[in-house]
């Protein structure tokens, strides 16, 4: 009886710690987004947020081949980005996978929204590169 319940305590505070540790990272992530220096690091910042709501989650085989396809182009476009380049085609394709990734119902509410704000700073972003050229 006493193993039973020292494992169910043990179980709780993992789970605990567990969901702060999530919290931490909403958190860090709303810090990285503060002011403006996420501008210049958008893809990367977008790649960490993709790596994180999706290292603990199952995704099929094929979602997760759309999602290294994903990662490898935010990673391409950051290094663009690094020397002055835009390329439209692929930012589209990005907003479409992530697009994708924020309607998935395995993942949470939280996540999605995340996902989809990072939709919009991309396309805010395009916006703005598309207008002054």
């Amino acid at each position: 009886m006493k193993k039973a319940i020292m494992t169910g305590l043990i179980a709780a505070m993992f789970l605990g710690l567990n969901t702060a540790a999530q919290d931490d990272w909403y958190h860090d992530r709303d810090t990285r987004y503060n002011g403006d220096r996420w501008r210049s690091r958008v893809f990367s910042e977008v790649r960490t947020d993709l790596d994180h709501i999706w290292s603990e989650k199952h995704a099929s085989d094929k979602e997760r081949e759309r999602l290294e396809r994903t990662k490898q182009e935010l990673t391409d476009l950051q290094a663009k980005l690094d020397h002055g380049e835009w390329d439209n085609g692929h930012v589209n394709d990005v907003i479409d996978s992530l697009q994708k990734s924020a309607n998935d119902n395995r993942l949470s509410e939280r996540d999605r929204a995340v996902l989809n704000d990072d939709v919009t700073r991309i396309k805010d972003l395009q916006n703005e590169h598309n207008s002054r050229h």
